[in-house]
């Protein structure tokens, strides 16, 4: 049962960091500001590789 509320606290955790992006992203976006880099759901991690998805896709596309 104690798994299962870190688990819990963990993704809540996760969830709120995302919020607070989100809300600043609004707040900068509104106010005219340059808006914050974009961020992953987990952290350290980067869209780096769903950027090389993308440029094989259209790689491919093109010949």
């Amino acid at each position: 049962m104690e798994l299962i509320n870190l688990a819990g606290l963990l993704l809540l955790a996760l969830l709120l960091r995302k919020l607070a992006w989100c809300l600043r992203w609004l707040w900068c976006y509104y106010r005219g500001r340059e808006t914050p880099a974009p961020i992953s759901f987990l952290p350290r991690r980067t869209g780096e590789r769903f950027d090389q998805h993308v440029r094989q896709a259209r790689e491919e596309k093109e010949e």
